[in-house]
């Protein structure tokens, strides 16, 4: 079993990643729960799934050195820890320049209860709580697994547009069960639907781009996809602030998916396995 998994970890881990994070979503659909505002149920769970499948499948194949190594890109900045976190918290800065132009248009800047109003989330938690919920569970939940290994391991043997391509399919894909699920993803269905593949496409280059301008920081991309989604996913969500950070996101990953398709020669991905599942 070991030597399998040896041999194709990535399909090794979204195997794992699909039997956790599927395996909790689906219970609560066979049971007739949905994640409402306002109800005691979460999808929070589901989304330690890709950690957890990182960590039992990095153990697996490489022992405790692997499991160390993993950890420590979990929480390393390296040498140019400013100017990485300054990367890593972009989302926010967007955010900023978005509450700027709401307010030369006049309107009011939005309340710090609107950020706290997140999904899966009790509405009655402080902001400080539930942005260290998103830290923890969406960012380091999420991307300890598709960019901490996935994007790692599909990195040596593909270049970085094939990578990040596999990757943002497997990623939409493992999104499934969470259209049923969860109220404000339910709404997505529909024509819509094509905006968020798209938007989630571009926001695999720009996290792709972050983890190889950060030294492969996990800690990085995880900050980053919690900024974004305390941007979009919250009651400010669906207002203008968020409407301009999305924006931005699209064209800053649009541009970089160009950038890697014009230039495939890729000096960080390893040629030598063609195989990678």
């Amino acid at each position: 079993m070991r030597t399998w998994i040896a041999k194709r970890p990535a399909a090794s881990f979204y195997v794992l990643t699909l039997t956790l994070s599927w395996g909790y979503w689906l219970t609560l659909l066979a049971q007739g729960r949905r994640v409402e505002p306002g109800s005691a149920v979460t999808h929070f769970p589901g989304l330690l799934g890709p950690m957890l499948a990182a960590m039992a499948v990095t153990a697996a194949i490489g022992g405790r050195r692997a499991l160390i190594e993993l950890f420590g890109r979990m929480f390393r900045l390296g040498l140019h820890g400013p100017s990485r976190l300054m990367l890593a918290l972009s989302p926010l800065v967007l955010g900023a320049v978005a509450f700027a132009a709401i307010r030369l248009l006049g309107k009011p800047f939005p309340s710090a209860n609107a950020f706290a109003q997140f999904p899966g989330l009790p509405r009655d938690w402080p902001l400080a709580a539930v942005v260290s919920a998103v830290v923890l569970v969406n960012g380091f939940g999420e991307e300890t697994g598709w960019r901490g290994f996935l994007t790692e391991h599909l990195l040596r043997t593909q270049g970085r547009l094939r990578a990040t391509l596999w990757v943002a399919l497997l990623w939409s894909s493992w999104h499934l069960p969470l259209f049923w699920l969860n109220a404000s993803m339910a709404e997505l269905v529909g024509p819509v639907l094509i905006g968020w593949l798209f938007a989630l496409v571009c926001g695999a280059f720009v996290l792709a781009q972050v983890y190889l301008a950060t030294g492969h920081s996990i800690l990085c991309v995880a900050l980053w996809h919690a900024g974004y989604n305390m941007m979009v996913a919250t009651e400010i969500g669906t207002g203008l602030p968020a409407a301009i950070v999305g924006t931005a996101v699209m064209v800053w990953g649009a541009t970089v998916a160009a950038r890697w398709w014009r230039r495939p020669a890729d000096p960080t991905a390893g040629r030598t396995q063609r195989r990678s599942w």
